[in-house]
């Protein structure tokens, strides 16, 4: 067994034993990483206040035959709204559960792993909503789930105006290769907001109208397209619509 060092944030948590946590690590060096955290719930343990959810850390941990073990860490980030506003951390856990889900173990991402320190910063500036719907377009970019907007997928052609979707299929269809699947209508104005989010520059402080009803049509697109990939409805909704309620 050997001991590693890693910069990492914390993507999930749930009590174990009468004092411990397992914790899910979104890592620099290793991607998805689930460890064991013993004694962190007792109050004078060392972890205690590190083991919190979307927290930004440099982590030690010892490689284990089943599941490693939180060593030492050291607090790098703490960000004050997705700990202290309920809706932000609704939003947020909604994104760590994609994480969760749908990010490979084990696999090193750093260009999502640097996405997403500038995503959870985003929270603390930006509308919770609007910052979650773009941080899942982005990250979806690194899973091997990513849609595509720009070109029809079946002939290639640059979708102009009206068009369709198949979450099938993996993204748009142009009007003449629409019409013999079985699809959603997908608007010009709802094309071009995915790309916006998708492809928002988080150092930007510019920031653009949304019509309700399009984000509305953009979530209810995502969504359904990530919970057919898994199978179940994700977790974290039901605390987003208890806030609705």
């Amino acid at each position: 067994m050997a001991l590693y060092k890693t910069e990492a944030i914390v993507i999930g948590t749930r009590n174990w034993g009468d004092a411990d946590k397992m914790v899910t690590f979104f890592t620099l060096e290793r991607g998805v990483v689930e460890a064991a955290a013993f004694g962190c719930r007792r109050p004078r343990s060392p972890l205690s206040g590190s083991m919190q959810l979307f927290t930004h850390l440099e982590v030690q941990l010892l490689e284990g035959r089943r599941i490693d073990t939180v060593r030492h860490c050291l607090q790098l980030g703490h960000y004050k709204k997705l700990s202290e506003d309920l809706v932000a951390m609704a939003y947020g856990a909604f994104v760590a559960e994609f994480l969760r889900e749908f990010m490979p173990a084990g696999t090193p991402e750093p260009r999502a792993f640097q996405g997403l320190l500038e995503i959870l910063q985003a929270f603390e500036e930006r509308h919770p909503r609007v910052t979650a719907l773009a941080a899942v377009l982005q990250l979806m970019e690194f899973t091997g789930l990513q849609l595509r907007y720009e070109q029809c997928v079946h002939c290639g052609r640059a979708i102009e105006g009206e068009a369709a979707f198949s979450a099938s299929e993996g993204g748009v269809l142009c009007k003449d290769c629409g019409q013999d699947v079985q699809m959603q209508p997908f608007s010009d104005e709802l094309r071009r907001l995915m790309l916006r989010l998708r492809d928002m520059d988080w150092q930007s402080a510019q920031g653009f109208t949304i019509s309700g009803r399009t984000l509305v049509q953009a979530e209810s697109l995502i969504l359904g397209y990530l919970q057919g990939m898994l199978g179940r409805p994700l977790k974290s909704l039901e605390f987003i619509q208890q806030l609705d309620s």
